[in-house]
């Protein structure tokens, strides 16, 4: 098997879809009505790579609004300007956002949310997140020193938030991200052999993100009882 889950897929599901009523099930086209949800990229990556206008597709045939974010000079990255482009594209911040970032577009992401005083998200989906220098990409280190966040806010900010890793990730060491997941209480899901979850990892779809996204969204419009 190319996959296996630590929260496996029926925990996934335990914890938003099939937590949901019958109605909820029937109505799954529409899970993501009302929604808006921001991708974003990371190092050396644009709009149109990976998976990222696959889950666009996914969220709007859904019914939600998918906007997947261009950060300026992604092959060399500046940690300010891209700081300002995630201001100037994600104005609001609220029970209806949902984000999910890739490799170095979550530690961009995870400082964004941080400076922000209005921010209190429905949703937040990290795939091969880090917080400290990776050693097969030291030029990003600059990078890295430059984008701190306060783990116990970022808590606060996206109690609904999962980590998903690969266990063969040969830029971001697992164990980083698995850190990363404890210091902000988030859920994680392990893929094994899926690389950095690239198009050339085998990744221009991604079944496992749209479940965890899906699970976010409908769990958020149960009524608490």
């Amino acid at each position: 098997m190319r996959w296996f889950w630590r929260l496996t897929i029926g925990a996934i599901m335990m914890a938003g879809l099939t937590a949901c009523t019958a109605t909820d099930r029937l109505r799954a086209d529409a899970s993501m009505q009302g929604t808006t949800v921001y991708i974003v990229h990371g190092y050396r990556a644009a709009p149109d790579d990976h998976w990222f206008q696959w889950l666009a597709g996914k969220i709007r045939a859904a019914g939600g609004d998918a906007r997947v974010l261009a950060l300026p000079q992604s092959d060399d990255p500046h940690p300010d300007r891209w700081q300002e482009t995630l201001r100037r594209e994600i104005p609001q911040l609220d029970g209806r956002t949902y984000i999910v970032a890739h490799s170095l577009g979550t530690l961009a992401t995870l400082r964004f949310l941080n400076e922000r005083d209005d921010a209190d998200i429905a949703g937040l989906v990290l795939v091969s997140p880090f917080a400290e220098p990776l050693p097969a990409i030291p030029e990003l280190d600059d990078f890295i020193a430059r984008n701190r966040f306060d783990p116990t806010r970022i808590a606060r900010i996206a109690p609904a938030s999962t980590v998903i890793l690969s266990t063969s990730d040969p830029l971001v060491p697992p164990d980083l991200s698995r850190a990363l997941a404890r210091s902000i209480g988030a859920s994680v899901v392990e893929i094994a052999d899926a690389g950095h979850f690239l198009a050339s990892d085998g990744y221009e779809s991604f079944p496992e993100v749209w479940t965890v996204l899906q699970a976010q969204a409908l769990g958020a419009r149960r009524p608490v009882s």
